[in-house]
């Protein structure tokens, strides 16, 4: 049976606020029982002490709980939730929700439309993350998405995300009570080995690169990296979720996605490329008209392991105060400066593999242009979403 999945965005008045998702469930523009992932930019500051990551996640948790009549333990196990914390500059707090249901037919439509899969890995032990069997178990789970997305052909593939744990002093530890030495016994920089490992996952799963991985090419080598994902590490949870986001010919969905690689955190014509990739033309910033078929951009960048930007020195390895934090700002300045829309998905500092040392990548997702559809058109940066125009 064929699937119809959709995505919708909305805004978020404090990390708790689910009110968007409470007004597209009781309006009917989705049923909770639909939720295949939500994922949101929260206000905290992205670190380890990021508490809004866990607390919008325990209310978006409950939300659906409600609505559907399970447990909290059965919602984590059917939904993935992936909150981002960090709204440094313009970027609006706000969350996407994606949906997928069972499609009455196979869509005669030559164009292909967007399809979606998840899977989680087992939880991981504090002294396997950061290593290469947290590489290996992304590596397991993306293929496992890709099969749950009906995706056979990597070339349909627009963007993967993976949510991943972090360490915490208790965790590392747990691990020491156990005799068991952890990749760092820095937290901060746990983040770092924890994305990497992740975002080398992918490139194995999705066969950019061929293993095995160097347990020392991690957050080392800035050859080894994926083009076509990201993750983002929290205290939330201990295992790895993964969402992947492609087209396939036969997809019922109204919406398509997209993405363009990004040569550093300025490239603003990047992002462009992102939004042509799904039919937006786009020369300055989205027009009103375009704006409206977007989804939502993703973007995903990292700061350039010798601080530099296009060959001038930065300060953003070396502000002790702020670390990486700004390279957020930059990001979601640049991609809410050509969509016109400052409620975009900027993810950025800790981006190890994660594209080209200093680049990073755009996915965007639109409405197709051939359906009619009562889906409401929402927009995001760096993977597009884009629903297509009616006809």
């Amino acid at each position: 049976m064929p699937w119809e999945c959709a995505a919708y965005k909305f805004m978020m008045a404090s990390p708790e606020d689910v009110s968007g998702l409470e007004a597209l469930i009781e309006q009917g523009d989705l049923a909770a029982d639909e939720v295949l992932c939500i994922i949101a930019k929260t206000e905290g500051n992205g670190r380890v002490n990021d508490f809004s990551r866990p607390l919008a996640h325990r209310a978006f948790r409950d939300c659906l709980a409600a609505h559907t009549g399970w447990t909290g333990a059965q919602v984590d196990d059917r939904v993935m939730f992936c909150m981002s914390g960090g709204c440094e500059g313009v970027i609006t707090p706000h969350a996407t929700v994606f949906t997928r249901r069972q499609a009455n037919a196979i869509s005669g439509k030559g164009e292909p439309r967007l399809t979606l899969g998840i899977s989680f890995t087992r939880d991981l032990l504090p002294e396997e993350l950061g290593t290469v069997v947290q590489v290996e178990l992304v590596s397991e789970a993306v293929r496992s998405a890709l099969a749950n997305a009906e995706i056979t052909n990597v070339d349909d593939v627009h963007y993967v995300q993976v949510k991943c744990p972090l360490l915490t002093s208790d965790r590392i530890a747990e691990a020491r009570a156990r005799n068991e030495r952890t990749v760092t016994e820095d937290t901060l920089r746990s983040m770092g080995y924890s994305n990497g490992s992740s975002a080398l996952g992918i490139a194995l799963g999705l066969g950019e690169l061929s293993g095995p991985i160097d347990p020392a090419s991690i957050c080392t080598d800035p050859d080894l990296y994926t083009n076509l994902g990201g993750s983002s590490s929290g205290i939330e949870l201990m295992r790895c979720q993964v969402l992947v986001v492609g087209n396939v010919e036969g997809a019922a969905s109204v919406y398509v996605s997209g993405h363009h690689i990004l040569t550093d955190l300025i490239d603003a014509d990047g992002v462009r490329a992102a939004l042509r990739s799904v039919g937006v033309t786009v020369e300055g910033t989205v027009s009103d008209a375009q704006r409206d078929r977007i989804v939502n951009v993703f973007g995903k960048g990292q700061v350039s392991l010798d601080g530099r930007v296009r060959g001038h020195r930065s300060t953003l390895l070396t502000d002790s105060d702020l670390n990486t934090r700004p390279a957020r700002a930059v990001l979601g300045a640049v991609i809410a400066s050509v969509v016109g829309d400052p409620a975009i998905y900027a993810s950025a500092g800790w981006g190890y593999h994660q594209g080209p040392a200093g680049g990073g990548m755009v996915a965007v997702d639109r409405k197709s242009k051939r359906l009619n559809s009562s889906h409401k058109p929402t927009s995001y940066a760096v993977f597009c979403l884009k629903k297509n125009d009616a006809e």
